[in-house]
């Protein structure tokens, strides 16, 4: 009998944020629990057997309680679907561990906190869940091999892969490291991993879930859920990656040769379909003149509070007076000297005083009609 589920973790429900200010950082954590609602409607919609977690539901076991009711109120939305929720390094288990505190009335949600095999729709799923935050040993090691058993076996376990350093050694999370070839020789149909943050496939019986929200710049291929189904014992499980995630996370280098170039940074701007779910990290390089930086940083505030996130470098960039700003500053008058010893001493400091020396007088200019 085939069997269907959903592939998922790394919620971090609770998840502050921090680096996102305002109403933006509050909206990115409600996010969240807005994913976990579309997880149900998924796996409603696609019947599955059961949706397995594979750590990390929560961010912290010190999740306080509006953070467990929210995600009470997200998990009460897949009934009666069974939710498998495997603690992983930000919500390991014992006795602090705050899955228990959260499944509380909701008997479709299981918490996998021990090492023992749970059946599960003709399935039996083997959880190999983290007892501290840091597992010195293989958390996977007790699993056994197939032996009689002739259905569906899956397990579950969230850490590293022995050779993920070769792979991205950026983005391991834990030292709980897992030796992936040990576990596939014991006749796994699937191994369903937890802990990288992007679809992963590790071999095509063992896959990373990712997380459904994005949480960093650096996560290459965050925002889905996996659809798998084994066909039948033995059989190659087909994983289906389907994309949740609201919001989007773009890195983006520009440079910016003379003033005209800040026109395509506008139109890219401008070509955003959702900025206020947008987090850009922005590096810029060039030459500008003193108007031309001038537009930049009033293009960039300006959609810095369109975003949900803009975060801009712009170290790279260098201002040049152009004769247009030199004429501007001169009709000044009394700002002439000051702008002859500010160019003479060449310096990163003197740049920024001609700078908003050049901003001042412009606005006088703006606010007197000139």
């Amino acid at each position: 009998m085939p069997f269907t589920c959903i592939h998922t973790g790394d919620w971090q429900l609770g998840l502050k944020l921090q680096f996102i200010p305002g109403d933006a950082g509050a909206q990115a954590r409600l996010l969240r629990y807005q994913a976990v609602r579309a997880i149900a409607d998924l796996a409603r919609a696609r019947r599955v057997d059961a949706v397995l977690v594979s750590g990390d539901t929560l961010d912290s076991n010190a999740a306080g309680s509006q953070t467990l009711q929210r995600a009470r109120e997200a998990l009460s939305a897949f009934a009666p679907i069974p939710v498998l929720l495997l603690p992983g390094n930000h919500d390991h288990a014992g006795p602090a561990c705050a899955l228990g505190r959260l499944a509380e009335g909701l008997p479709h949600v299981r918490v996998l906190d021990q090492r023992t095999v749970v059946a599960v729709a003709g399935a039996t799923i083997h959880p190999c869940p983290l007892l501290r935050r840091h597992e010195r040993e293989d958390p996977t090691a007790w699993l056994q091999p197939r032996g009689s058993d002739s259905g569906i076996r899956i397990a579950m376990a969230h850490g590293g892969v022995i050779d993920f350093a070769a792979m991205a050694d950026d983005e391991v999370e834990s030292p709980n490291l897992i030796d992936i070839q040990a576990v596939l020789a014991k006749d796994f149909d699937y191994v369903a991993l937890g802990d990288w943050h992007g679809t992963l496939s590790v071999d095509r019986r063992a896959w990373y879930c990712g997380t459904p929200e994005p949480t960093r710049f650096k996560e290459k291929h965050p925002g889905s859920v996996l659809v798998v189904t084994i066909a039948a014992p033995g059989a190659a499980p087909q994983v289906e990656p389907v994309r949740i995630a609201t919001t989007t996370w773009q890195r983006w280098q520009d440079l910016l040769a003379d003033d005209a170039a800040i026109a395509a940074l506008e139109a890219r701007f401008d070509r955003l379909p959702q900025p206020t779910t947008t987090c850009i990290d922005l590096t810029l390089s060039g030459t500008l003149s003193l108007a031309g930086r001038n537009r930049l940083d009033a293009v960039l505030y300006a959609w810095s509070r369109r975003c949900m996130l803009l975060r801009a470098d712009t170290t790279l960039i260098v201002t040049m007076p152009s004769e247009g700003d030199l004429g501007m500053l001169a009709e000044a008058g009394l700002l002439a000297g000051s702008v002859d010893r500010l160019r003479a001493m060449a310096t990163p400091e003197a740049a920024d005083a001609l700078l908003l020396l050049h901003r001042l007088v412009a606005e006088r200019s703006t606010a007197s009609g000139i």
